[in-house]
């Protein structure tokens, strides 16, 4: 073997190690910052965090069985790794540049009562039908299936996340001085 070959050969190994490593710590970064844990570090979505954790798909709300679910499961799509990546970075972003430069919005309880109220745009109805294949044979979800009703998860079950306390919550987290909220 020349030494031209020896070198592209060297060459090839080196990259497809350098590759795979820098695929298994991407893959655990995205692993990683996907856990309810990281999403309720910040300061401005405890509230978030606290009131999901209580609520019906939270380990600790969790009473009658419902399908335990993290933050990314119902607000990252899941149709595509690259619509899974894509917003899950426009999101990651977003909401990092609001943590550091605080956005006017973030510690604003009023900002969240309105965001909760386009959750269309912020939960994808997609993933609650990806774990609810079998959906309960009741009235309701025969008229919608029919479409005598329009709508769809989040039009009747649209505290199931974070509670139906969730704006008071949020209202009295955000409501408190500065330097109360126990970080």
């Amino acid at each position: 073997m020349n030494e031209k070959k020896k070198t592209f050969l060297l060459g090839g190994i080196t990259g497809l190690i350098i590759g795979g490593v820098v695929a298994l710590i991407s893959a655990q970064m995205v692993e990683s910052t996907g856990q309810p844990s990281f999403c309720g570090s910040c300061h401005e979505m405890k509230p978030m965090y606290e009131s999901w954790e209580r609520g019906p798909h939270g380990p600790l709300g969790n009473k009658r069985g419902a399908v335990r679910a993290a933050c990314t499961s119902c607000h990252l799509p899941h149709d595509n790794v690259v619509s899974y990546l894509f917003t899950k970075g426009l999101s990651g972003a977003r909401d990092f540049m609001g943590h550091i430069f605080h956005g006017g919005y973030m510690n604003d309880a009023e900002h969240w009562v309105e965001k909760r109220k386009e959750r269309n745009h912020y939960v994808f109805v997609s993933n609650c039908e990806h774990c609810h294949e079998a959906l309960p044979d009741n009235i309701m979800h025969q008229k919608l299936k029919s479409g005598e009703i329009q709508g769809n998860c989040l039009t009747c079950h649209w505290y199931v996340g974070h509670g139906f306390d969730f704006e008071q919550k949020l209202k009295e987290f955000f409501g408190k001085k500065e330097g109360e909220q126990g970080e």
